[in-house]
């Protein structure tokens, strides 16, 4: 693939890390915890892992963070959000699971009726 520039090619490998593995990983591990009687401690885990997971292969994405997003602090944020969507929803999720909420709950947050 061809980039713009070296910091656009390590940001966009670390977003494909995250949005890709990490975030298939998430959804993966927190149905997973579904079985167990109580999934809460599971999905804690999980949670755990996989940030520092992310945070040990960003060290190259931090130092070009600076240069490579907006300079604007909430475009900045936004930016990264944007970014990195696909992972925050599956964090999303298995963080739900490890607050207590069930299948049930979580598809009723969503407004789909309970079966």
């Amino acid at each position: 693939m061809i980039h713009r520039s070296p910091e656009d090619a390590i940001a966009n490998e670390y977003f494909s890390h995250a949005n890709g593995t990490a975030a298939i990983l998430l959804l993966s591990l927190g149905y997973t915890s579904l079985q167990f009687r109580h999934p809460e401690p599971f999905a804690w885990f999980t949670i755990i892992m996989s940030m520092v997971w992310l945070f040990s292969i960003g060290g190259p994405y931090r130092k070009i963070l600076r240069f490579y997003l907006p300079q604007s602090a909430l475009t900045r944020h936004i930016s990264i959000i944007w970014h990195l969507k696909v992972f925050i929803i599956s964090l999303g999720f298995v963080l739900a699971v490890a607050l207590g909420l069930r299948v049930d709950d979580i598809y009723s947050l969503l407004g789909y009726p309970n079966f």
